[in-house]
Order: structure tokens, then sequence, then C-alpha cells
């Protein structure tokens, strides 16, 4: 188990790419399962209503049907497991990492709007930002080479769950 969380910290890191994961039917559901349990547990925690949860899980299945798609414009069917499985296993991390800074920044914003002319950039409100940007600049880089030879795959996971 370690050594999946650390081949997925290293596709998070440019070091791996998705084609060093299995690339296995049940490893992908199960990772689907997986994420939408943490996305699930983050509104449960952080009492998010039943809209934000609707949309986080339309959000995931739409999440696959576009990485599908994308793939599938470029002739990658075949890469689809394990691009899916770096997406599903990178995002799940970066929400676990990210869980624990939301219910401060709901509390940050709840205080940005009871006190508009205070409201300054806290700590956990950045290093949210910071997660969120560095899933997205992920993202754009391994849509980038896409169409070309091995990449890496992580999704903007960061916009999944809700502040």
């Amino acid at each position: 188990m370690l050594r999946l969380i650390l081949a997925f910290v290293d596709i998070m890191l440019h070091r791996r790419g998705p084609e060093d994961l299995p690339s296995s039917t049940f490893f992908v559901s199960a990772l689907f399962a997986v994420s939408l349990f943490v996305v699930l547990g983050i509104h449960y925690v952080t009492g998010g209503t039943l809209r934000e949860v609707t949309a986080s899980v339309v959000i995931a299945f739409l999440e696959v049907w576009f990485v599908f798609a994308l793939l599938r414009v470029f002739n990658r069917e075949a890469r689809f497991r394990q691009t899916m499985a770096a997406i599903l296993g990178t995002s799940t991390i970066l929400n676990v990492v990210n869980a624990p800074l939301l219910p401060m920044v709901k509390a940050a914003a709840v205080a940005a709007v009871a006190a508009p002319a205070e409201a300054s950039v806290s700590l956990p409100v950045l290093l949210t930002w910071l997660l969120t940007i560095w899933s997205l600049l992920m993202a754009l880089s391994c849509s980038r080479a896409r169409s070309s030879g091995p990449t890496c795959s992580v999704s903007a996971s960061g916009s999944r769950t809700s502040f």
C-alpha cells in the first residue's frame, strides 16, 4: 500500500507517469470508490449541503467521462485505466492533504463576510490556493503532452471539495 501511495506522490512530482501503474479495471473502480468516499467524507465533516454532495458526485463521473473522451480523441483509449488510476489516486491524496484546511477556510470566509473591511488572506486559505494551483498546473502540463508519449496525469481535484 505504501508503494502505491509513493507511486502517486511520484506522479504528482513528475518523477513517474501513469504507465507505471497497473492497468486493471478493478484497480480503477476501487480508486474511484475510495475517491468518492474521501470527497463525501470531507463534505460530511465540513457540513456540506446535499447540493454540494450531489455536485461532487456528478463532477466525479464527468471527470471519468472527460478523461475517456480526451484519450479517445487522441486515439489513446488503451491508456484510460492507467491515466484514470493516476488521476484518481493523486486527486485523493490532494483531497486528504487539503481536508484539514477546509474548516479553517470556511471560518475565514465567514469572518470575511462578517467584517469585510478587516478581511485578509489567512495561511489556510493561501495553502488551499497553492494546492489548487499546483493541481491545475499539473493538469495543464499533462493535457498539453496528452497527444504524444507517456504522460503524467493529475486532475484539478481541489475544485471538487467545497470551501
